[in-house]
C-alpha cells in the first residue's frame, strides 16, 4: 500500500467516527440510565421497608414517599427504554451490529478487522470519487469544521493519482485536555503522523459513509464536539479590563460563529467566560429577560459594549496604563521592552480608527507623559530625532507611529545579546556616603526632665573630677548618678566603700566630691533599715535590689547620644523634623466592632505583638463601645519587671481589615493602659515610597489617620493575625514589608542612609518595681506577659474602676487617685454582703453529672442557729387542708402543682435527721395571678418566723443582677422583628447543694393524697419565697453563657445578659433570619445547662413557623399561621398585639369602691412603665392627692365633692382600649440609620412637671423619622414652688431621663438635645457669672453634669409635647395631641444656631443674687445722634418733631410768663419759621458731623482735604450756622445763595432718603430729572444723588402703581400631555366659540332665528380637532356635546379648559376629579375616568393650543359664510363644522418638504383616518378573504410612520420659547399687588394682598390668590401673575 492509499484509508476511517461515536455515547447514556433504574429499584426496596416501619406513625407521608419512589423508577425505566430504542434504530440505520451487552474484541483482532474493513470500503468508494485534473504537489489543504457541510460532495483520490501534501497544522490543545479524546475536524483531516500518533482510531468508531445523511450526521457530531471543546478549553476568561474587551469579544464570536447556538446557550456560555463584575451585570439582565433570551442576549451585549467597549472607556484604560508605567532607569532595557510592547498596542488600537481620543498621541502634549518615562539619555536622543523629522517633513510634530518605531528600535538594541557589553545594573539608587556629616557634636540639655544628650567621646572634656557625681558616673564617665549605676550597685559593700574612698566621694550623700561626710548637710535615710546614718548604697548586708533577675551590666541607664545638628532633606521626609531616627513596627489600621454589629465599627490602630501572650485594649475602648464588663486582677510581666494591675474584660468583638476582606473574632481583651502609644512607628505610604523595594507596596498601606487612636494590642492568642502571607525583604539593613491578614506592615528602621541615630537617654530617676530589683531602665512598653489571677473578680456590671488602676504605689504617688472622678461615681455599688454573696456563689457553684447548676444557700456569716419549726409547719399544713375543704378548685390546682414538682424531681423524701442536726421547715401557700385565675403558684414561705427568726433572716439577699424592666422594654422596641421567650420554671432549674437541702424541708401528704399521712419532704431546687432565689437564678443563668466564652456566640451572650427580665426574654432584631438564628443558638446554649427556652411569640409568622408548636406560647400552639391572625400577647405587663405590632392597654371594667384603697387600686392597675399615657395617669394621681388631702381610714368613703371628677376620669379610661402605640420606634432600623439623635422635652406647671423623649433617626436619603421613647410626669409638691423653680426641676427630670435612656437603650447617639419653653431656666443653665441660691445652684450643677449648655434649645409652649402632661389630657383626646408623635419641627429641623441664653430679668428674679454696683456719672456733650432719625418716614414729620422739641426746650428755659399756654411739656400746632429753620440746621449738622467729621476737622484746622474724600473736588466750607456747604467756583454767578452753595448731604444717610422722597412727592412722582432738580433747587447737594434718586423712585409704591408693568414669569415647560405619544384625543383641550345666528323655523312674521355655539376639542399631542355644535351655553348642553365627542373619539384621560361656568358645572355633574375640588382626589373614579384641569381665570395664554385652533376655524368659517347664498340653518352649520374639522386635521404639522422621496405629509388626519391621500376605489372584483390581507400591517405601518415623523419633525418645533425667556422673581405670599381690571382706568384698579401662591413644578410662581377688600367685605381672586402688578414684595425691604 502506498503512502497515498494509507493516507486515504486513515482519512476515511476517521471520517466515519461520527456515527459510531454517537452510538457509543448514546449507549453509554443508556447504560447509565439503566444503572439509575437499577438504583431506583434498590431504593424502592428500602422505601417499602421504611413504609412498614413508618406505617403507624405517618401513613399518608409514607404513601407519598412510596409514590415518589415509584415515579422516579418509572421515569428512569422510560428513559432507559427510550435510549435503547434510539440505539437500535441508529444501529440499523448505519449497519452497526452493536448491543449493550456485546463483548469487545481483542486488540489484535480489532485492529485486523479494522484494516480489512478500511480496504473494502476504500475499493468500493474509489469508484464514486471525482478526481481533479491536476493538483500541485506543493499545495496544502486545510479543512476546518466550517467546511464540513452536509451538501459537500465526498471525494477520494485514486491510487495512481497525483500525490498531494496534507496540512501539518492542527488546532492547539493541551495534552491533558479532555477534548483530545475526540478528534477535531482539523485533526481528522490533518497530517498522517498526527493522526496515527495522537489520535489512534479503533474499530468502534463507525465508518464514514459517502452520503448526505452520513455527512449530516458527521456535521452534527462535529458541532457537538466543537461545543464540548469550546465549553472546556476553547475560550479565554474575560478579566473585566476594557483594553482587552474587544479582542475577547472577537475571539468569543469567532469561536461560536458556526455552532448555531441558541440565545439561551450563548447566554450561559457568555456568563461562564465573563469576569466577576461583568458577569454580575449580565446575570441581572438574564433574570429580567428570562422568558425572552433573544432580547436579553442583545441587551447583554449592548451593556458590555457600553461598559467595556466604548471608546472613552478603552481610551481611559490605555492612558491609565501609560500613567501607571514606572519611570525607566538607565540601562533598564527589560522595562524599555515592556514599554515598547505597550506603545505598539496603543498604535494598533489607534490604527483601528474607532478611538478618536488616541489622536492626542500625535501631538507633543499627548506624548509628553510617555517621554517622561524614558531614561534621560533617550529623552535627549528623541529630541534630536524628532526635531530632524519635523524639519524634513515640515510637520508640527512627528506622528505617534514614528515614536513607537523609535522606542522599539532602542529596546531591540538594548536587549540584543550581541551588544550587551555591560551587565545589568540594579536600578535601586545607591545610598551615598554621608560625607557631609559634621563630626562635631552638640550638647542638648532638657532641664525639666534632667536628661542630657551627649556622646562618650565628649564627656571627658565636659565633666571634670571636681564635678558632683550625681551628674556624672565616675565609672562610665556617663551622665547618670553614681548611686544609680548598676555596676556600682553590683559591687560588695566593702568594694563600694573602697571606690568612694579612692575617688574622694562623700560617704554620706555619695553624690559629691567637694566635701566629706562630717561636712555634708544632706539628709539621707536608708530605704532598707530607715537609718539616717548611712546611704542606701552603703547598707551593710544583703540589699533588696539583688533579689531581682540581673540584667545586662551596663547600657540601660538612659544615656542618649547627641542629636545631629543637620539632617538631610531626604531623611526629613521619613523621620520628620524631630532630629531622631524613625522605626516602623507591625501596626495596622483596622476596624473593631461588636460581633454582628458592623454599623458600630470604629477605626483604631492595632499593634501586632507576638511577644505578648494575651491581647490588650485601652480604657478608651470600653468607653467607645459602652462596655460594662466586670473587672479582674492580672499580673503584667515586662522586661522591666512584674506589675500587678486590674482591668475589665471585653469579649464578643471582631476585628476587620480596612478593605473588609478579613474578619477575625477576638478573644477576651484585657484592659491595660500601658500599651505603647508611639504613632511614629505606624507605617505610612510615604515610608514605602522612600524605599525603592517598597514602592510597589505604597498603595496597600493606608494614609495616617489622625483620628484613629492606638487602642488595641493583639498577642499570640490571636495567632492568625501574625501569620505572614507575603513578604518583601529588600537589601540588607533596610526595612522589610509583610502582608498579614489585617494588611501590609513595614518593619525596621526607615531612616534613609541611617542619618539619624537613636537617642540614648541618661536619667536621674530610678524606676523601681517592688519587690523587684532597682533598675535604671524605664519599663519596657513593648513586651507583655499577662497572667490572670482569678476570674469574675467582681460582680458583673458593678465594678467601677479607675482608668489606670494601680495596686502598688510608693510614697510619691500616695493620693494621686483620691480625687479622681469617674462616670460610675453616682451609680449604686454592691454592698459588702453582695460581695460576700458572689464569693459564696463562685466558690460553691458547680455543675453536676447531668449538667445542671448546683448552688449553695448563701448564709450570712456569722448567723444564729435555726430552731426546729416542724410544729409550726404542721399547723400551717393542717390549716391549708381545712382551706382545701372549703375551696375544692384551689385544692385541685394545688395538688396538680405539687404533683408536677414531685414528677419533675424538684422535691424528694427527706431523710431522717438527728434532733441535734440543724433543719428548717417551709410552710406553703398558694397565690393566683389576677390574669391567670386557673393557674396557682405554690410559694414556700421562707419569711415565716419561729421564735422570732426565719430562714430569710439568715440568708443573704444577694445583689440585684436583674436587668431593669424599663431597659428591657426600651431595647425591645429597637428593631422590626421582635419576639418574647420564657425559661421553663427557671427557679426550679437550679439545684440546691446537698448539704443545704435540709433547710428546705416541708411537710406534705404521702403520694400527694390528702387522705394519707403527712411525711417530710425537702426541695432539691431553689424555691419561690427564698430571699436569695432571684439572685441565684439570674447568676446561674448568666453563668450558662459565660462558662465558655470562646464557644458561646456573643449575640447569645448579649441576649441572655441584657435582654432577660428574670425568666422572660424580650428582643428585637432587624431580620427574620437573624431572629431565628439567635433563638436556636440560645436554645442550644441553654440546653447544655438543662434550661429550656420556650413560649416563643413573635410578630413574624416565619419566625413562628421555624419552631415546633411545643416551643410556642400557649395562645399560639394551635394556630395555623397561614390562616389565623396572631393574637395578643402579654409581655412584662404590657399587652402586645402581634398582628399590628403595637402595644395596647386593657382596662378592667371592675369598679372599685370610692375609698382611698379603691382609688389607689384603680390608678395602680393602669400599668404604664414607659409613660405612654402619662398625661392621663398623672391626672388620676392629682385627683388621688386631692381626695386624700385629709387623713382618714383606707376604707372610709372619700369626700363627695370630688366624686364626679373621679368618676369622669375613671370612666374615661375605657377609651384607652382603642389606644395603640407602635412597638418599634421608627420605620427604619435604628442600627442602620445614618444619624441618631435623642430629643428630650421638659415642662412644668403648678400641677406637675414632665419630661418626654423622642428618638430622631435619619435614613440614607436624609429623611427624618421620630419615635416616642419614654415619658415621665410627677406631681408638683405642696405647697407649690415658684414656676421657674418647677421648670428647673423639670429640666433636671429631663436630664435624668436622658441618662436613663442612654444607659439602657444600647445606642450610640450622635447628639442629645434638650428642649424647654422656659427662658428663665435656659438663662440659669447658660449663665456662668452670676451666683444663685442653693436650690437653683444644686439643680443647675446636676443639669450641667450630664449636659452642656449648647445642648439646650428653646421651644414654644404650643409645640412642647411635655406641656400635655403638666396640664392633663383625657384619654379620648390623647391621640389628637403630639405627645406620642412629637412636634412636627423635628422632622424638618436643621442645625439650631441659638444655643446661648441670657438671664431673664435678673434684677427681679428672687433666685438670682442681686448685684451691687457703684456708678459714676459723667456729663457728655454729645449732640443728638442721627440714629434716631431712622424712625421717621417723612421729612416733614422729622422736622416737625425736632421743631417741637426745640419749642418745648426753649419754654423750659425761658422765664417769661406772658404766654401761659406754653409751659413745660405741651403740644403746639404752630411754630415760628425761626424754630423750623433751627430744627433743619440741627438735623443737617448732626448728619454732617457723623459722616464728614474728618473733613470738618481739616477745614477747621485749615488743612487740605484728603483726595480719598468724596468732598475733595467740591471745595467745601463751613457757614455761620456750622453747616458744611459746597464751595465750588460759582460765587460770581447770579444764582441765589442756596443754589450757589448748597448744603452737603451724605448720599447713604436716611436724611438723604427723606429729602429725596419729600421733593419727589412735591413734583407729583415724576421722574429722576424732575426730582433731582427739585432737590437741587431746595439748596441740597446729595453725594451720589443720581443713583440715590433712581433707587428711591424704583422703590416708590406710588410710582409702581402708576407705571409699573404687569408681572411676568419665564414660560413654563410644556405639559407632558403635549409631548406624549398617546392615542388621539387621550389628552384634550376644549373651549367654546361663537355664536352664529341660524334660522330655526319660519313664522308668520318671517324667519325665527336662534343662536348656536361650537365646542372645539383639541388633541394635545397630534393637534387634531373635533367640533360639536351646541344650542346654548348651559351645562346640560355642553354635557351632551361632551358625550357625543366621547362616543366618537373614545375615552379621555385628561381634559384642560378655562374656568367657564358650563365647564365647571359639567365637571361637577359628571363627578370628574379636578384641581378645584374641595377634597384631594387620590384615585380616578374608574379605569375610564378622567381628570379635568382648569386654567387660572384671565389666563388665555394657558390655553394657546386650542385658542389658535379657534382662530383657524373662524377664518375657515368666514370664507364658507362668504360663499353661502341661503340662510344659515342648523344643518348647514353642522355640515360646515364637519368640513372645518376635516380641513384643519388635514393641515401639515411641519413645513412641507421638497424632497421627492418624502411623499408622506405629516397631518393629524394621517393618524385619525390611516389614509395618506384620498384615493378612488380600486377597480376589480374582491372577495371577503381579500378584506383581511395584510390590512393590519398597512394600518400599523401608517401609524408607525406618523409617530416616527411626529417625534423627529414635529416635537423639535416646540423646543424654543417664543417669549418670556428670562426668569423673574416670584410673587410670594404676603406681597402687595395691583389687580388688573380691563373695564376701568388704571387708577381705579384695586389693591390686593397675595394670600397664597402656587408654584409650578419648576418652582416658579405663575398663579396667585389675591385678597381684595371691597365695601361688602373681602373677596378672593385667582389670577395669573400676568394680571397683577407687584407693588411691594414680601421678601424685599422698601424704605418708607
Amino acid at each position: 500500500m502506498t503512502t497515498e492509499t494509507s493516507s486515504l484509508k486513515t482519512r476515511s476511517c476517521a471520517s466515519c467516527s461520527s456515527a459510531r461515536s454517537n452510538t457509543s455515547s448514546t449507549g453509554s447514556a443508556a447504560a447509565k440510565a439503566r444503572a439509575r433504574a437499577e438504583a431506583a429499584k434498590a431504593r424502592l426496596t428500602f422505601a417499602e421497608e421504611e413504609v412498614n416501619l413508618k406505617l403507624q406513625k405517618a401513613k399518608v407521608e409514607a404513601s407519598m414517599e412510596m409514590l415518589q419512589q415509584k415515579k422516579e423508577v418509572a421515569a428512569a425505566v422510560a428513559e432507559a427504554e427510550a435510549l435503547e430504542a434510539a440505539i437500535d434504530e441508529h444501529s440499523e440505520k448505519h449497519s452497526c451490529k452493536l448491543s449493550l451487552n456485546s463483548v469487545p474484541l481483542e486488540t489484535t483482532q480489532r485492529t485486523e478487522q479494522y484494516v480489512i474493513d478500511q480496504t473494502k470500503n476504500l475499493d468500493k468508494d474509489l469508484q464514486l470519487c471525482d478526481v481533479p485534473a491536476k493538483i500541485e504537489p506543493s499545495t496544502s489543504y486545510s479543512i476546518s469544521g466550517s467546511q464540513l457541510k452536509p451538501e459537500a460532495k465526498p471525494f477520494l483520490l485514486r491510487h495512481n493519482s497525483v500525490s498531494f501534501q496534507l496540512p501539518d497544522t492542527t488546532l492547539k490543545h493541551s495534552a491533558t485536555s479532555p477534548a483530545n479524546k475526540y478528534p477535531t475536524p482539523s485533526q481528522q483531516f490533518g497530517s498522517q503522523n498526527s493522526i496515527n500518533t495522537s489520535n489512534p482510531l479503533n474499530s468502534e468508531y463507525p465508518m464514514f459513509q459517502n452520503s448526505n445523511d452520513c455527512s449530516s450526521n458527521m456535521n452534527d457530531f462535529v458541532r457537538y464536539l466543537a461545543r464540548r471543546e469550546l465549553v472546556s478549553t476553547g475560550l479565554l476568561q474575560f478579566n473585566d479590563k476594557p483594553q482587552n474587551y474587544r479582542a475577547w469579544k472577537r475571539s468569543f464570536q469567532n469561536a461560536t460563529f458556526d455552532l448555531n447556538l441558541t440565545p439561551s446557550e450563548e447566554m450561559d456560555l457568555l456568563l461562564k467566560w465573563l469576569g466577576k463584575e461583568s458577569a454580575e451585570q449580565v446575570e441581572q439582565i438574564r433574570a429580567i429577560h428570562i422568558n425572552h433570551p433573544q432580547a436579553g442576549l442583545a441587551m447583554a451585549w449592548d451593556r458590555l459594549d457600553q461598559t467595556y467597549g466604548s471608546a472613552e472607556i478603552i481610551e481611559h484604560a490605555l492612558f491609565k496604563r501609560i500613567d501607571a508605567f514606572p519611570k525607566i532607569a538607565n540601562r533598564d532595557y527589560s522595562k524599555l521592552s515592556k514599554l515598547s510592547d505597550l506603545l505598539m498596542e496603543l498604535q494598533s488600537a489607534k490604527a483601528e480608527g474607532d478611538l478618536p481620543g488616541l489622536v492626542l498621541l500625535d501631538t507633543a502634549r499627548g506624548i509628553y507623559p510617555i517621554i517622561q518615562k524614558l531614561p534621560f539619555r533617550l529623552q535627549e536622543k528623541w529630541a534630536s530625532v524628532g526635531a530632524a523629522y519635523k524639519r524634513h517633513n515640515q510637520v508640527p510634530y512627528p506622528p505617534f507611529a514614528y515614536f513607537v518605531d523609535f522606542v522599539s528600535q532602542e529596546a531591540d538594541i538594548g536587549n540584543d545579546p550581541s551588544f550587551s557589553f555591560v551587565s545589568y545594573i540594579d536600578t535601586a539608587p545607591k545610598v551615598e556616603k554621608a560625607a557631609w556629616k559634621s563630626s562635631k557634636q552638640h550638647e542638648i540639655f532638657v532641664h525639666k526632665t534632667a536628661v542630657s544628650y551627649g556622646d562618650c567621646a565628649d564627656t571627658g572634656g565636659l565633666y571634670k573630677q571636681s564635678d558632683d557625681c550625681d551628674k556624672l558616673c565616675l565609672i562610665h564617665k556617663r551622665p547618670h548618678p553614681l548611686n544609680k549605676c548598676r555596676v556600682f550597685l553590683e559591687k560588695s559593700t566593702d568594694a563600694r566603700k573602697a571606690f568612694l574612698r579612692e575617688h574622694n566621694v562623700c560617704f554620706k550623700c555619695c553624690s559629691s566630691t567637694t566635701h566629706i561626710a562630717k561636712n555634708c548637710k544632706t539628709k539621707v535615710q536608708c530605704s532598707e533599715c530607715k537609718s539616717e546614718g548611712h546611704n542606701t548604697v552603703l547598707h551593710p548586708g544583703h540589699a533588696s535590689w539583688k533579689e531581682s533577675n540581673p540584667a545586662t551590666k551596663h547600657g540601660g541607664e538612659g544615656e542618649q547620644p547627641l542629636s545631629q545638628s543637620q539632617v538631610d532633606s531626604k531623611c526629613t521626609e521619613v523621620c520628620g523634623e524631630n532630629q531622631t531616627d524613625r522605626s516602623c513596627s507591625k501596626v495596622c489600621l483596622v476596624k473593631v466592632f461588636p460581633a454582628g454589629q458592623k454599623d458600630k465599627a470604629v477605626k483604631v490602630y492595632a499593634i501586632l505583638d507576638e511577644q505578648s501572650n494575651r491581647s490588650l485594649v485601652r480604657s478608651q475602648f470600653f468607653e467607645v463601645f459602652s462596655d460594662q464588663s466586670p473587672c479582674a486582677p492580672y499580673i503584667l510581666r515586662t522586661c522591666a519587671g512584674v506589675k500587678e494591675s486590674a482591668g475589665r474584660r471585653a469579649s464578643g468583638y471582631e476585628v476587620e481589615s480596612l478593605d473588609g476582606t478579613v474578619c477575625i473574632s477576638l478573644p477576651s481583651l484585657i484592659e491595660c493602659n500601658d500599651i505603647p502609644n508611639n504613632r511614629d512607628e505606624i507605617p505610612t505610604p510615604d515610608v514605602a515610597r522612600s524605599h525603592t523595594h517598597l514602592k510597589s507596596m505604597a498603595h496597600f498601606i493606608p494614609e495616617l489617620d489622625p483620628k484613629a487612636p492606638i487602642m488595641l494590642l493583639l498577642g499570640r492568642d490571636v495567632i492568625r493575625v501574625h501569620k505572614v502571607r507575603k513578604q518583601v525583604n529588600g537589601p540588607h539593613n533596610l526595612p522589610y514589608a509583610q502582608k498579614l491578614d489585617l494588611g501590609w506592615v513595614i518593619v525596621g528602621n526607615v531612616c534613609l542612609g541611617n542619618v539619624h541615630k537613636p537617642l540614648t537617654i541618661s536619667t536621674f530617676h530610678t524606676n523601681t518595681i517592688e519587690p523587684e530589683r532597682p533598675t535604671l531602665f524605664k519599663p519596657c512598653p513593648n513586651v507583655f506577659h499577662v497572667k490572670e489571677t482569678c476570674k469574675d473578680f467582681q460582680i458583673a456590671n458593678h465594678c467601677p474602676t479607675y482608668p489606670e488602676a494601680k495596686f502598688t504605689c510608693d510614697v510619691d504617688c500616695l493620693g494621686d487617685n483620691v480625687f479622681q472622678r469617674t462616670k460610675e461615681d453616682n451609680q449604686v455599688a454592691p454592698s459588702i454582703q453582695d460581695a460576700t454573696f458572689m464569693k459564696i456563689m463562685d466558690e460553691g457553684l458547680r455543675k453536676d453529672s447531668n449538667n445542671s447548676w448546683v448552688a449553695p444557700l448563701p448564709f450570712k456569716s456569722p448567723r444564729p442557729r435555726l430552731p426546729n419549726n416542724r410544729i409550726q409547719a404542721l399547723k400551717r399544713l393542717i390549716s391549708l387542708k381545712h382551706n382545701f375543704e372549703r375551696k375544692p378548685i384551689m385544692k385541685e390546682h394545688f395538688l396538680k402543682f405539687m404533683e408536677k414538682i414531685f414528677k419533675n424531681g424538684h422535691a424528694e423524701l427527706a431523710p431522717p435527721l438527728d434532733e441535734k442536726e440543724e433543719q428548717w421547715y417551709l410552710p406553703t401557700f398558694g397565690v393566683y395571678h389576677p390574669k391567670k385565675v386557673n393557674q396557682i403558684r405554690v410559694v414556700f414561705d421562707s419569711s415565716a418566723q419561729h421564735n422570732a427568726i426565719s430562714l430569710n433572716d439568715v440568708l443573704l439577699t444577694g445583689p440585684d443582677l436583674n436587668n431593669t424592666l424599663v431597659g428591657v422594654m426600651m431595647r425591645f422596641r429597637k428593631e422590626a422583628i421582635a419576639f418574647t421567650a420564657d425559661i421553663e420554671q427557671m427557679f426550679y432549674c437550679f439545684l440546691v447543694r446537698e448539704e443545704d437541702r435540709d433547710f428546705l424541708r416541708f411537710l406534705w401528704f404521702q403520694d400527694n393524697d390528702t387522705s394519707k399521712d403527712i411525711v417530710d419532704y425537702r426541695m432539691r431546687v431553689h424555691v419561690f419565697g427564698n430571699k436569695p432565689s432571684p439572685a441565684v437564678a439570674i447568676h446561674c443563668l448568666h453563668k450558662s453563657v459565660q462558662i465558655d466564652n470562646f464557644h458561646v456566640d456573643s449575640e447569645v451572650k448579649q441576649f441572655v445578659m441584657r435582654d432577660f427580665y428574670v425568666d422572660d426574654g424580650l428582643k428585637s432584631l432587624p431580620t427574620v433570619e437573624a431572629t431565628i438564628s439567635l433563638l436556636k443558638k440560645t436554645q442550644e446554649v441553654l440546653s447544655k445547662s438543662n434550661l429550656r427556652l420556650h413560649k416563643i411569640a413573635a410578630n413574624s409568622k416565619k419566625v413562628m413557623e421555624a419552631f415546633p408548636s411545643t416551643d410556642h406560647a400557649c395562645d399560639l400552639k394551635d394556630l395555623d399561621f397561614e390562616e389565623d391572625t396572631l393574637p395578643m400577647q402579654r409581655s412584662l405587663g404590657l399587652n402586645w398585639d402581634l398582628h399590628s405590632d403595637c402595644f395596647r392597654f386593657s382596662v378592667s371594667d371592675e369598679v372599685k369602691p370610692y375609698t382611698r384603697r379603691g382609688v389607689l387600686s384603680t390608678i395602680n392597675r393602669l400599668y404604664d412603665p414607659l409613660g405612654f399615657v402619662a398625661p392621663v395617669t398623672i391626672q388620676g394621681k392629682a385627683i388621688l392627692r386631692e381626695l386624700t388631702a385629709v387623713s382618714g381610714d383606707w376604707d372610709a368613703p372619700l369626700p363627695q365633692k370630688m366624686e364626679d371628677a373621679w368618676t369622669l376620669w375613671r370612666v374615661s379610661l375605657s377609651e384607652l382600649a382603642n389606644f395603640s402605640i407602635p412597638r418599634v420606634y421608627t420605620e427604619i432600623s435604628t442600627s442602620t440609620a445614618m444619624r441618631r439623635e435623642l430629643c428630650v422635652f421638659a415642662d412644668a406647671s403648678i400641677k406637675a412637671i414632665a419630661a418626654v423623649s423622642y428618638l430622631k433617626v435619619t435614613d440614607d436619603e436624609g429623611k427624618n423619622h421620630i419615635g416616642f421613647v419614654m415619658g415621665k410626669a410627677k406631681l408638683a409638691p405642696r405647697p407649690e414652688h415658684t414656676v421657674p423653680r418647677l421648670e428647673l426641676c423639670a429640666a433636671v427630670l429631663a436630664v435624668e431621663l436622658a441618662d436613663l435612656i442612654s444607659v439602657n437603650l444600647d445606642l450610640q447617639f450622635d447628639a442629645v438635645t434638650y428642649y424647654t419653653d422656659s427662658k428663665v431656666v435656659l438663662g440659669y443653665i447658660c449663665n456662668e457669672t452670676r451666683r444663685f441660691y442653693v436650690y437653683v445652684s444644686n439643680r443647675v450643677q446636676r443639669i450641667r453634669r450630664s449636659s452642656s449648655p449648647d445642648q439646650w434649645r428653646y421651644v414654644p409652649t404650643e409645640q412642647n409635647p411635655a406641656d400635655h402632661a403638666t396640664r392633663f389630657v383625657s384619654a379620648a383626646h390623647l391621640q389628637k395631641t403630639n405627645w406620642l408623635s412629637g412636634p412636627n419641627f423635628l422632622l424638618t429641623q436643621g442645625p439650631d444656631i441659638q444655643n446661648t441664653f441670657n438671664l431673664v430679668n435678673p434684677s427681679s428674679d428672687p433666685d438670682v443674687r442681686p448685684l451691687v454696683s457703684t456708678l459714676t456719672t459723667t456729663a457728655l456733650t454729645k449732640q443728638l445722634g442721627s440714629e434716631r432719625f431712622a424712625k421717621f418716614s417723612s421729612w416733614n414729620s422729622l422736622t416737625g418733631a425736632i421743631t417741637r422739641l426745640i419749642h418745648i426746650a426753649h419754654h423750659f428755659k425761658t422765664t417769661e410768663k406772658e404766654n401761659s399756654s406754653c409751659k413745660g411739656w405741651h403740644y403746639c400746632k404752630e411754630f415760628t419759621m425761626e424754630e423750623s429753620d433751627r430744627a433743619i440746621n440741627i438735623i443737617l449738622r448732626a448728619v454732617q458731623e457723623e459722616a464728614y467729621s474728618h473733613e470738618i476737622e481739616c477745614i477747621k484746622r485749615q488743612e487740605r482735604i484728603p483726595k480719598s474724600s468724596p468732598l475733595h473736588t467740591l471745595d467745601p466750607f463751613i457757614d455761620q450756622q456750622g453747616l458744611l456747604r459746597v464751595g465750588g467756583h460759582l460765587h460770581l454767578s447770579s444764582l441765589n445763595q442756596r443754589e450757589k452753595t448748597p448744603l452737603l448731604i451724605p448720599g447713604k444717610s436716611h436724611i438723604a432718603t427723606l429729602i429725596i422722597r419729600h421733593h419727589h412727592e412735591r413734583v407729583q412722582h415724576q421722574g429722576r430729572h424732575f426730582t433731582e432738580g427739585a432737590v437741587r433747587a431746595a439748596g441740597f447737594w446729595i453725594i451720589g444723588g443720581k443713583r440715590r434718586v433712581s433707587s428711591i423712585i424704583h422703590q416708590c409704591v406710588t410710582c409702581r402703581r402708576l407705571r409699573a408693568p404687569l408681572s411676568i414669569q419665564k414660560m413654563a415647560n410644556l405639559p407632558a400631555e403635549r409631548l406624549s405619544a398617546d392615542p388621539p384625543f387621550t389628552n384634550v383641550g376644549l373651549d367654546v366659540f361663537g355664536p352664529w345666528n341660524v334660522s330655526s323655523r319660519r313664522t308668520r312674521g318671517g324667519l325665527l332665528y336662534s343662536k348656536r355655539w361650537a365646542v372645539i376639542f383639541t388633541c394635545m399631542s397630534i393637534r387634531a380637532v373635533h367640533i360639536e355644535v351646541i344650542e346654548s351655553l348651559d351645562t346640560s348642553s355642553f354635557i351632551n356635546a361632551l358625550r357625543r365627542f366621547l362616543a366618537v373619539r373614545g375615552p379621555v384621560k385628561h381634559i384642560r379648559s378655562d374656568r367657564g361656568t358650563n365647564f365647571v358645572g359639567a365637571c361637577k355633574e359628571l363627578q370628574i376629579p379636578s384641581n378645584i375640588d374641595s377634597k384631594v382626589v387620590k384615585t380616578y373614579l374608574s379605569d375610564q375616568g378622567c381628570t379635568w384641569t382648569f386654567n387660572p381665570p384671565h389666563a388665555s395664554h394657558c390655553g394657546g393650543s386650542w385658542e389658535r385652533m379657534i382662530g383657524l376655524a373662524r377664518r375657515i368659517l368666514d370664507s364658507m359664510f362668504l360663499q353661502l347664498k341661503d340662510k344659515l340653518t342648523h344643518e348647514v352649520l353642522v355640515t360646515f363644522m364637519a368640513e372645518v374639522t376635516a380641513i384643519i386635521n388635514a393641515r401639515p404639522l411641519v413645513p412641507v418638504t421638497t424632497d421627492p422621496h418624502e411623499s408622506f405629509i405629516l397631518t393629524p388626519a394621517a393618524l385619525l383616518t390611516q389614509k395618506v391621500n384620498p384615493v378612488a376605489a380600486p377597480t376589480g372584483e374582491f372577495g371577503v378573504t381579500d378584506l383581511y390581507k395584510c390590512q393590519w400591517r398597512q394600518v400599523q405601518h401608517l401609524s408607525n410612520t406618523f409617530w416616527d415623523r411626529w417625534r423627529k419633525q414635529f416635537l423639535p418645533t416646540l423646543q424654543p420659547r417664543r417669549k418670556w425667556q428670562s426668569v423673574h422673581p416670584n410673587v410670594n405670599t404676603g406681597s402687595v399687588v395691583l389687580l388688573k381690571n380691563s373695564q376701568v382706568p388704571r387708577n381705579e384698579w384695586p389693591l390686593g394682598l397675595v394670600t397664597q401662591s402656587f408654584p409650578s413644578k419648576d418652582g416658579k410662581v405663575r398663579q396667585v390668590e389675591v385678597k381684595v377688600i371691597k365695601p361688602g367685605g373681602s373677596t378672593l381672586f385667582l389670577r395669573p401673575v400676568t394680571e397683577v402688578v407687584l407693588l411691594l414684595s414680601s421678601e424685599s425691604k422698601v424704605d418708607e
